[in-house]
């Protein structure tokens, strides 16, 4: 049996703007890079908190989305924290987050859906455990 997908149940319906189906997605990938990079059986690094603390940094608004997303694909990178559960993740933002700059959302929604991808990410995480040792 293979290891269950985040895109397995994520519903782009629930979000009527792309910038906050955007938010959440990176939120979520975001959780997955972290955790991965704490993993203590890492290939390259184990316990390492550097994009957590980056991202602690960050301001969670519409214009630094692809600057985190892009920081999070590096980090999975350069640490080779590749697994199906991150490229699925990051597949998911690239199909689905088309950073219109002419759309305009409130930083608060921007910040709650990211927060909120973030989270569901975690209880995903929990309610499937990765089979693969991650």
């Amino acid at each position: 049996m293979s290891e269950k997908l985040f895109s397995e149940e994520f519903n782009e319906r629930e979000y009527q703007s792309d910038i906050l189906k955007g938010a959440y997605l990176i939120g979520a990938y975001s959780k997955a890079v972290i955790d991965s990079s704490y993993n203590p059986n890492g290939k390259i690094v184990s316990k390492n908190e550097t994009f957590k603390k980056w991202l602690s940094n960050q301001q969670i608004i519409q214009s630094n989305l692809k600057r985190i997303f892009n920081k999070a694909r590096e980090f999975e990178w350069k640490f080779q924290l590749s697994n199906r559960r991150n490229s699925d993740l990051s597949t998911l933002v690239t199909t689905h987050f088309n950073e219109d700059k002419n759309e305009k959302v409130l930083q608060q929604e921007v910040s709650f859906a990211f927060t909120r991808g973030f989270n569901d990410y975690a209880r995903f995480k929990k309610d499937n455990p990765y089979q693969g040792g991650e």
